[in-house]
């Protein structure tokens, strides 16, 4: 019935203690011996020894059993009918052991609370006491001088359960008494006790007797009541006036001894844990108001699975709170610190951390519950090729963004165009982008669409936002006046501020590949280009092409307007005209 991982658990040595009869000081030896045998047992669960049970081969036998009994009693083999029911009770009696010290290794892990484990032992206490020896005994007188096979079977297994019902009690009557040596005491749920004021509630002239009509029908009584009613108000007025008063007076010690960098602390922190922390208060008063009106163990013991799994998540969450502030308060520094770490890969990684921290909390709920988590893990692998097929756009364009983000076609803030939609990206979530235009609207594209459409990013260039036009000179200026103005012009881009040269040196600290030109990977422009490009209907143009320094577009309309000032004066310098669209009409006399 049991295997090799039962052994701590045995109790044979502990049967030929209880058999054993001594008296003075060896009886104190055997006593001694019977505890530390049972503390040992205790161990065994408080470090969560597994115990294995064979439901299969309990099965076999117990039906095996069963039909001995019944062909038995058609022969009317009493003694042997019995031998085979006291057979037939160890193993049952042996079941329960085991599955009872699996469910308290099993309470141990899903936190049950004490009232679990005592109502167990009781429950199994209870149905030990409650098994009739009576007709087994009188059997036993009456056979206990034969020296057949199968009287001597029957007090041998007699005595057996006997030992068994005895050592069973010892074992579980230790356990219920000394829960603390195998189970962490919680003080909120096991030892925070407020039947003392209940009762003197219950005890007041006048409410005794309402207090009896209550608990008769309702089990509940008034003083239940009027304690659960000023817990919950206490709790709420903590909440509300406590909490706030005591975070204003930690502000302003803060701001008061480390200034605006205290302040920013004390909001990290606030933000991070004022939720969470409002949250457990009612989440404890609430479980405490149940424990007080309801007074069955099975009842309290269904609901808390759910109160522990609210604590869980409030935890989770309180854990991404803190990781999610983090990064939003401290930003700044850690991409002044880290360039090259993207805002939308952490913010798309907070997301997904979002979402497994709901999945956590959903499968420690089943666990809880008692369903099967690898039952549950091993049905997704199966499951999931439904749930791919019926989310089949969802994943697509889930892993668009991941195409979008490892690809690093565009980021948060830059300046896009794909397709007939333009604008500046707010941000990358798990199924789609939001882009906000130039006319303040949003737009919110599916990321599987911007996967496999051709992005125009405007805002990959580190140097370089194009300068192009063509200046009209008369025809009435004379060229070598248009040549001047040509070096002229050259002179005064090459030495501009705001305009690129070939002069600029671009100091990135990436290694790039040979293969690759840097100046077009990081988007560098530093073309300047003035020449005398055309004889026009009428004007001779002068083709001017460089790029500005910044890519910023108000700071390139700033340079772009400069250099236009700067070449009108040269223009005049030079004694030249700007053209203008002229047409001469020829008159021919006959």
């Amino acid at each position: 019935m049991q295997n090799t991982n039962t052994k701590p658990y045995d109790l044979s040595k502990l049967k030929q203690l209880v058999l054993e009869k001594k008296s003075g000081d060896e009886e104190d030896t055997r006593v001694k011996n019977i505890q530390n045998l049972i503390q040992n047992i205790t161990k065994s669960i408080s470090s969560n020894t597994e115990v294995y049970f064979d439901e299969e081969k309990f099965s076999n036998e117990y039906d095996f059993l069963k039909n001995k009994i019944s062909i038995n009693l058609r022969h009317d083999n009493t003694v042997a009918a019995q031998r085979d029911e006291l057979k037939r009770d160890n193993l049952l009696n042996q079941k329960f052991y085991i599955q009872s010290i699996q469910k308290i290794i099993n309470g141990k892990k899903s936190y049950k609370d004490k009232k679990y484990f005592i109502q167990l032992l009781d429950a199994q206490i209870s149905r030990l006491k409650s098994i009739d020896l009576k007709k087994h005994e009188t059997t036993s007188h009456l056979v206990q001088d034969n020296k057949d096979n199968i009287s001597l079977v029957f007090t041998s297994q007699y005595q057996e359960l006997l030992t068994q019902i005895e050592s069973h009690l010892l074992v579980f009557d230790y356990l219920k008494n000394n829960i603390a040596q195998y189970r962490t005491s919680n003080f909120i749920l096991d030892d925070l006790s407020l039947k003392f004021f209940i009762q003197s509630i219950n005890e007041v002239p006048g409410i005794s007797y309402i207090t009896e009509v209550m608990h008769y029908y309702t089990k509940i009584t008034l003083g239940d009541i009027i304690v659960a009613i000023v817990l919950i108000y206490f709790f709420i007025f903590f909440s509300k006036k406590i909490l706030p008063y005591s975070k204003s007076k930690i502000k302003q010690q803060l701001r008061h001894k480390y200034g605006k960098k205290g302040a920013i602390s004390y909001e990290y922190l606030h933000d991070s844990i004022a939720l969470p922390f409002t949250l457990t208060i009612y989440v404890f008063a609430a479980q405490l108001g149940l424990s007080l009106l309801v007074n069955k163990a099975d009842v309290l013991s269904k609901t808390t699975p759910w109160f522990n799994t609210a604590y869980l998540a409030i935890f989770t969450f309180l854990l991404y709170a803190f990781l999610k502030n983090a990064i939003h308060f401290y930003a700044d520094n850690l991409f002044e610190k880290y360039p090259n770490v993207r805002k939308e890969m952490i913010d798309f990684l907070l997301r997904i951390g979002k979402v497994i921290v709901i999945l956590f909390v959903l499968l420690f709920l089943f666990m809880q519950l008692g369903f099967d988590i690898q039952a549950i893990l091993a049905s997704l692998g199966i499951g999931g090729i439904a749930v791919a097929l019926a989310a089949k756009d969802t994943l697509t364009n889930f892993f668009g963004s991941l195409n979008i983000i490892t690809d690093n076609s565009f980021s948060q803030g830059d300046w896009i165009q794909a397709g007939e939609i333009e604008g500046t990206v707010v941000d990358i979530r798990m199924r789609t982008t939001r882009i906000r235009t130039f006319a303040n609207a949003m737009i919110t594209v599916p990321n599987a669409q911007l996967a496999n459409t051709s992005i125009l990013n405007w805002s990959k260039r580190r140097v370089g936002r194009r300068i192009k036009m063509n200046l009209g000179i008369t025809y009435s200026s004379k060229m070598s006046d248009i040549q001047q103005l040509v070096l002229d012009i050259k002179e005064m881009l090459t030495h501009h501020e705001g305009i690129a040269t070939a002069k600029i040196q671009i100091d990135d600290k990436e290694r790039m590949s040979n293969l690759l030109k840097k100046e077009d990977l990081i988007g560098v422009k530093k073309t300047l280009l003035v020449y005398i490009d055309e004889y026009d209907a009428s004007s001779i143009n002068i083709l001017i092409y460089c790029f500005s320094r910044s890519p910023n577009w108000e700071t390139w309309l700033e340079v772009k307007e400069d250099v236009i000032v700067k070449l009108n004066d040269l223009v005049l310098k030079n004694n030249c005209d700007f053209a203008f669209p002229t047409q001469s009409i020829i008159l021919n006399k006959e």
